[in-house]
């Protein structure tokens, strides 16, 4: 009873965020600016009013007086990741503790695509400094062909959900050509981009034509050049680089979600982060699971073929300049909040992209994605102090953006000692 009192309480005191510190100094850090792939050594970067101020060498800096002084040195500095398809709680029980997995492993910015009520609340908390989070995007719910019946509806969805004052639309599975054409047509004169899943019935080359913003999950990618059933070919993925690269759009690849579904990607039921969902989820992801191995177990050639073509299409775009942004579609079957972009990141290795890259879709890239909205995802005077303290280089492996000393989110800062204790509480929560 005594244990179970305290849980709550812990979790209660660390739900709120860290007090906006007046001014706050990283002191001889390496720092990863993300303009380009390079190392600024010795810096010190000032943070005030939730806001880069100032950086440069140690030695020419002045520190604020009564500033707070991060220990850095010998460390390095990165910008805040973005989880550019993330899935967002309401208002329930859970939220807070959602929030928090996000920002304790680095991630500061999240899209979330599947809006939902009570999510306006949660993004006013957040940036009120009442509740730890990251920085929120969102997307309207989703507009799908079991909830849009035809061309009118569509349209009146779409005014409908730019009045409400989402970010951007979220297109799911099932919609007729006629609805989404009406969709994108209504989209357009409102200023409102749409983005996710490319209806079978529209196809890719459609989606691309009618100004699609992002393509999640690679959804189409395969039957578009022909490789659900074959190998890709360099003929194949130099089409889909130049298609992509016509249409302007971005890809959200979600690429160890996606190995989960067809693969064997080791036994996901024992991972260890898993201790921070509640015992109902972990069950209803293993029978999930149970079911889509039984499935791959079927035909292990299309599994392991789909794997391959998938990595090696995911490289061409990167290679070839494509918009690749960081998503790993949590919290869904596996994809635990912030843990799972760390893994996301692991299988964009595997892919061969470089540490470069895939930091880059994640912090530079999705700063360019929501340029018009605000400065982030670099570190230079002015943007937002969205910042991750790690103890390694990433540069030289991206498994050392899981190295985390801490994280400044909103420009409050939480120390990894902070972050070990409330991520305890969570866990205790749900060992209760």
């Amino acid at each position: 009873m005594v244990r179970a009192v305290f849980a709550v309480i812990a979790a209660m005191f660390f739900a709120g965020a860290p007090a906006l510190a007046a001014d706050t100094a990283f002191v001889g850090v390496n720092v990863i600016p993300m303009d380009e792939e390079r190392v600024l050594e010795d810096q010190t970067v000032i943070v005030s009013a939730g806001r880069i101020t100032a950086l440069g060498p140690s030695a020419e800096v002045p520190l604020p007086d009564g500033a707070q002084i991060i220990d850095s040195a010998g460390r390095f500095l990165i910008p805040g990741l973005a989880e550019m398809h993330g899935h967002l709680p309401g208002a329930g029980g859970e939220a807070e503790d959602i929030l928090f997995l996000y920002v304790a492993h680095g991630v500061t910015t999240v899209r979330g695509m599947l809006g939902r009520g009570g999510q306006f609340a949660l993004r006013d908390r957040i940036n009120a400094g009442e509740i730890a989070g990251p920085f929120l995007y969102l997307a309207a719910p989703g507009i799908s062909g079991g909830n849009t019946s035809d061309a009118a509806d569509a349209k009146a969805k779409v005014a409908r959900y730019k009045d409400e004052g989402w970010d951007l639309l979220k297109v799911h599975e099932g919609l007729s050509v006629a609805a989404y054409d009406a969709m994108a047509a209504e989209a357009k004169k409102h200023g409102i981009h749409f983005a996710g899943h490319v209806p079978n019935d529209v196809g890719l080359q459609r989606a691309f034509n009618q100004g699609q913003r992002t393509i999640d999950h690679l959804d189409n990618y395969l039957g578009f050049i022909g490789a659900d059933d074959a190998p890709v070919t360099q003929e194949m993925l130099d089409g889909a680089v130049a298609a992509t690269l016509e249409a302007e759009a971005g890809v959200v690849p979600t690429m160890a979600l996606w190995e989960h579904f067809v693969g064997e990607p080791g036994d996901v039921t024992e991972w260890d982060e898993l201790r921070y969902e509640s015992p109902q989820t972990r069950a209803a992801w293993a029978t999930r699971i149970a079911s889509a191995r039984t499935e791959a177990a079927q035909n292990p050639q299309a599994a392991a073929l789909m794997i391959a073509n998938r990595r090696k299409l995911l490289k061409a775009l990167s290679d070839g300049g494509a918009e690749i942004l960081l998503g790993s579609d949590a919290p869904q079957f596996y994809s635990v909040p912030g843990f799972s972009i760390h893994r996301e990141m692991a299988v964009m290795a595997a892919s061969g992209m470089t540490p470069y890259q895939i930091l880059r879709s994640g912090t530079a890239a999705a700063g360019i994605y929501f340029a018009g909205a605000d400065n982030f995802g670099t570190i230079s005077v002015g943007a937002r102090a969205d910042l991750v303290l790690l103890d390694a280089n990433p540069l030289d492996n991206i498994a050392n953006a899981g190295a985390i000393a801490g994280v400044m989110a909103h420009g409050r800062w939480i120390d990894a000692a902070a972050i070990a204790e409330r991520l305890k509480a969570i866990e205790d929560k749900h060992a209760e």
